[in-house]
């Protein structure tokens, strides 16, 4: 059993284990669900905000010239 509470800010009630498998499995298809309607669009905002993404290359410096 874990004593560290992750989210102490954040009161949760006590659940029965039934109710929490529920809750969990819940969770987890909900997110299956949502992943499968909008991966393709949190991908795209993910990639577009990636490092390769955010330093344009230098077309002007020869192809021989090392980066440092």
């Amino acid at each position: 059993m874990c004593e560290h509470d992750p989210l102490p800010e954040l009161p949760l009630p006590h659940l029965c284990e039934d109710c929490a498998v529920a809750i969990l499995d819940f969770l987890y298809d909900f997110l299956t669900v949502f992943e499968s309607r909008y991966g393709n669009q949190i991908r795209s905002y993910y990639d577009d905000r990636s490092c390769h993404n955010l330093i344009e290359p230098d077309h002007n410096r020869p192809a021989d010239d090392p980066p440092f």
